[in-house]
């Protein structure tokens, strides 16, 4: 009996020494399977970090990529800015070859156009270049009138009044304060005082209102404020001229430079609805051909 109670003590023994060691490496196999597992979170997290420095390099490569196409169209306007004042100036040499001709041609046809005339149509080219599609252009101060803004051929042919001869000197007055009243607007806008040809182009739409200057003054008035980057009042004056004379001469080159002048002020939505309705309405007119050139600048 003592024999049998030994030898059950001593499996007892055993069975717990063995149970204490199959504990202690099932720790152990624990422990070093959580130390592979923290090197190789080390090692993904290595691999990530290489991974998002050449993503960001690849992304900077785009950027600058992006931005050449830019550049280049940039350039080329430029370019073509320099291109077209090099014509300018080759139109204004010949003009200045062909003077004494022209003299001789305008003194033997006194209905001809005058020397002062062709001079004005060249001026008139350039302010109208440099306005209302946004050329820079040099033009020399003190110009006369524009064509636009020149008395009517029929004022000069028109024969004294004989119907209301005491009322024709009151009106013959008015036309002339008129046009002078213009004359020094635009001479003070060619000479880019600006500020200066704002009040008067003012004072003259304000005055005249029947006058078939009127549309353009008001224009004129938003072209001052334009290049004074007074561009909210821009704005206000193109408006201006697209609700009250829809049938001017102005009434495209307000629109283009309304959409342009919105995009001064932060306004592109705005700007980009008014320059598209214009490519919509007009899509051949060279107003619309600067729109879209200038959207494409403005992406």
């Amino acid at each position: 009996m003592t024999a049998r109670c030994r030898n059950a003590v001593l499996c007892l023994v055993c069975a717990g020494m063995l149970g204490a060691c199959a504990t202690k490496t099932d720790l152990e196999t624990v422990q070093n399977q959580a130390y592979r597992d923290r090197q190789e979170s080390r090692k993904t997290i290595q691999r990530l970090e290489e991974e998002l420095a050449k993503s960001q390099e690849a992304l900077r490569e785009d950027i600058q990529k992006s931005t050449s196409p830019v550049q280049a169209r940039q350039a080329n306007t430029w370019a073509e800015l320099e291109a077209l004042r090099v014509q300018v100036a080759k139109q204004q040499e010949k003009l200045e070859t062909l003077t004494m001709k022209f003299n001789a041609l305008t003194s033997a046809q006194g209905d001809g156009p005058s020397l002062a005339d062709t001079v004005r149509d060249v001026q008139n080219i350039k302010v109208a270049l440099q306005s209302q599609f946004g050329l820079e252009l040099d033009s020399p101060a003190g110009a006369t009138a524009t064509a636009e803004t020149a008395p009517a051929p029929a004022d000069k042919a028109k024969p004294a009044a004989k119907a209301k001869p005491a009322e024709q000197p009151k009106a013959e007055a008015r036309t002339d304060t008129a046009e002078a009243l213009f004359a020094k607007a635009d001479a003070a806008f060619k000479a880019k005082k600006y500020e200066e040809a704002r009040q008067y182009y003012s004072e003259f739409a304000t005055a005249f209102k029947k006058h078939p200057n009127t549309s353009q003054a008001v224009f004129w008035v938003g072209e001052c404020a334009y290049n004074l980057q007074d561009y909210g009042k821009a704005v206000l004056a193109y408006q201006e001229v697209i609700e009250k004379f829809p049938k001017s001469t102005k009434y495209k080159p307000a629109v283009l430079k309304q959409g342009m002048a919105f995009f001064k002020i932060g306004k592109d939505k705005a700007g980009r609805a008014v320059l598209q309705d214009l490519i919509d309405r007009f899509p051949k007119d060279p107003e619309s051909v600067r729109a879209k050139q200038f959207l494409k600048e403005h992406k």
